[in-house]
């Protein structure tokens, strides 16, 4: 009682609004609609509105992705983990251990003639406790010409407190003439760096977005002109490899870490002290050797959509990996995505300016929605392009929620319903047109195209309601009406006649392709097809009389059509009326086309 007393009093009203505003927009509403959606899409892809559905879109994908395209066998990562800090600890203590120890292990590792050795570690100052470690480690460095270090860029807010200038760093290079000599930035160096020439010091900044997740490394940064670039950027760049003309590539990754081979530094290292080595001699020979720390106590840990907990070690060797094989992922010119929003909204906008059958909507927006998905998907499982198709796929939708909702609104209106129409209230005096229509097509296919063709002109009609299948769940009883179409028109007393008319203008509609049928499809005689139309006027009252009235039409209709046949003047169309509806026709004066009448339709 309480559901049906909220329905009547604060549902019903608002209903009421919008069915009738539906109804009176008509085709408008679609066309507005479009219109609205389509400045939403374009403003939203121009501004970047869209980069957090793209974002979720890539990690998505890239935690099902089903291909990940292979780790390079030859990067290793010499990994201080947790069980290298405990076997390290008896006798070097913790971590940071002496620079010697890491100069004795590069030139263990050098005297493999690796392509690289890239370090993970800061070096930012001396050790004052242990000069000749230093002194010791900077003189292997200064001779292993292919080993690379890392800087760390700091919040260029603090840049003005610097006294370091841009120009001092090692490979930087000028990207205009305007670039400042005197322009500073806050940046934490190894301690040797004066000793790295060209470009064997680069910046290890991960940026992540506002989600807090890593998903692209700097190739390089534009700092007040110079072009400062990144460690992988320069280790990939001394190997010969052409670098991408971008600042950040967009990460490709190579699945959950570990994703690389991976070697405890004390297993190297005391190896190393060995007089008989037990390691193979070439471990490390032609590889590119990265020394860097996986262990959760020393901090080094990113958030990226592969894994909650990624050592940064390991994202430095994806994007060295990435830039080596120039296998990062590219992205389509976000132009290309508001034109296929907007061919896609358009194409929805004409399937309901045009009433083309719902199911076949349906069934042709989940076909596209689910192609949108299929395409991110795989594109990104077989090929270095990230297609995002996620603001496609959203304002499509969007669209098409809204334009069924009107469309729902719109036939609840015209069919009465109690929630959204006022027409059946008691009192209300109504005037309702039945149009009983045969298709005299032996061709299934041909006769349900032509049906097709009248529910979408019924529905694009001002009043017109299309029915659905008679008995459609029962067999026996649908194969009686399944060659038989019901419309009507349902209006208050007052609009009978442009209702009329409503009905007398699809029908003029519709001849061009019962003509185009009945060319395809002759028959030895008789017509095409065979249109029963009745109408009357009824009045809503409490006893519920109106209904039995309907009742009584209804079994005139189909009463009538037995008397019926599919000849009429030798035209393609047949159109026989009940006396009722020719008494109704005859009271009016409007415009009848000369194939109609001969068709049957005479009401002056």
């Amino acid at each position: 009682m309480a559901a049906a007393n909220f329905s009547q009093r604060w549902l019903r009203p608002v209903l009421l609004g919008l069915s009738s505003f539906s109804n009176r927009l008509a085709n408008k509403f679609y066309i507005a609609l479009a219109i609205i959606i389509g400045a939403l899409a374009i403003y939203a892809m121009v501004t970047g509105a869209t980069s957090g559905m793209k974002n979720k879109a890539y990690d998505l994908i890239m935690k099902s992705r089903f291909h990940y395209p292979a780790a390079d066998p030859n990067i290793v990562i010499v990994d201080i983990d947790e069980s290298a800090l405990a076997a390290m600890a008896p006798e070097y203590g913790r971590w940071p251990w002496p620079r010697n120890i890491m100069g004795e292990l590069v030139e263990g590792i050098a005297a493999q003639k690796p392509q690289a050795i890239v370090f993970d570690i800061s070096f930012s100052d001396p050790d004052v406790f242990n000069a000749a470690g230093d002194k010791f480690f900077r003189d292997v460095i200064a001779r292993t010409p292919n080993t690379f270090f890392p800087s760390i860029r700091l919040d260029e807010s603090n840049d003005h407190l610097s006294q370091f200038k841009v120009k001092q760093l090692p490979g930087v290079t000028k990207l205009d003439d305007s670039a400042s000599d005197s322009a500073t930035m806050a940046v934490i160096l190894p301690f040797f760096f004066d000793a790295l020439k060209d470009h064997r010091l680069g910046t290890i900044n991960i940026y992540t977005d506002e989600d807090g997740l890593a998903r692209t490394y700097d190739v390089y940064a534009d700092e007040y002109g110079w072009r400062v670039s990144s460690l992988p950027a320069n280790v990939v760049s001394a190997l010969g490899t052409a670098l991408p003309d971008r600042q950040e590539i967009l990460i490709n990754w190579r699945g959950k870490p570990p994703a690389y081979a991976h070697v405890s530094f004390s297993d190297i290292y005391f190896d190393l002290q060995k007089q008989k080595k037990t390691r193979p001699p070439n471990e490390f020979a032609d590889k590119i050797v990265i020394i860097g720390s996986t262990a959760a106590t020393l901090f080094d840990i990113k958030t990226t959509p592969v894994a909650k907990l990624h050592p940064g070690v390991e994202i430095l060797a994806t994007a060295i990996d990435n830039l080596k094989h120039a296998d990062y992922l590219t992205e389509l010119p976000y132009e290309i995505y508001i034109f296929i929003s907007l061919v896609a909204i358009v194409l929805l906008t004409v399937a309901f300016v045009y009433n083309i059958d719902q199911r076949v909507v349906n069934l042709t927006f989940t076909v596209l929605q689910t192609g949108f998905l299929a395409v991110s998907y795989l594109t990104l499982n077989f090929s270095t392009v990230f297609v995002d198709l996620t603001a496609p796929f959203t304002f499509s939708l969007l669209y098409f929620t809204i334009a069924r909702f009107n469309s729902t609104f719109t036939g609840f209106y015209r069919s009465g319903h109690p929630l959204f129409s006022k027409m059946l209230d008691d009192g209300s005096e109504c005037r309702v047109i039945f149009a009983q229509c045969h298709i005299h097509i032996k061709n299934r296919n041909a006769r349900l195209r032509l049906g097709a063709t009248f529910k979408r002109y019924v529905g694009a009609s001002e009043y017109g309601v299309v029915t659905p299948p008679f008995f459609k769940g029962l067999p026996v009883l649908h194969a009686f009406f399944q060659h038989t179409l019901i419309f009507y028109w349902l209006v208050p007393k007052q609009k009978e006649i442009p209702a009329l008319q409503d009905l007398i203008s699809m029908l003029e509609q519709s001849i061009p392709a019962v003509r185009k049928s009945a060319r395809r499809h002759a028959r030895a005689n008789g017509s095409v097809v065979t249109w029963l139309l009745h109408g009357f006027v009824f009045t809503v009252d409490a006893e519920e009389v109106w209904r039995l009235h309907g009742e009584e039409g209804m079994a005139k209709l189909f009463a009538e059509t037995s008397a019926v046949g599919s000849t009429g003047s030798g035209g393609v169309m047949h159109i026989a009326m009940t006396k009722e509806f020719a008494r109704f026709c005859q009271t009016t004066d409007l415009k009848i086309s000369d194939e109609l009448r001969n068709a049957g339709l005479k009401c002056n």
